[in-house]
């Protein structure tokens, strides 16, 4: 494969050069930062799945427990009637 350009072009006009490995970089780096950018994506989607399957979990816990409250008042109330019925 032969290039369009060559390296005695490039002596003559190094601008050229410098104008043609940045925009390969940019390329380069936009690709980059593109392929990063979805794999972010998919961390970030995996870890709120994490944080929404904690939080439900916390939920049933915490409704349970209040269950569980509610059980143990109305325990005490009956104690309390019973012991004043004595």
């Amino acid at each position: 494969m032969k290039l369009p350009f060559t390296f005695k072009e490039f002596v003559k006009n190094p601008f050229a050069a410098i104008a043609l490995l940045c925009i390969v970089g940019m390329g380069y780096l936009y690709i980059d930062a593109n392929s990063a950018r979805s794999e972010i994506q998919i961390a970030n989607k995996s870890i709120i799945e994490d944080c929404r399957k904690s939080e439900q979990n916390k939920m049933d816990r915490i409704s349970k427990l209040e269950d569980d409250v509610s059980d143990l008042q109305d325990k005490i109330i009956e104690l309390a009637t019973f012991n004043n019925n004595e």
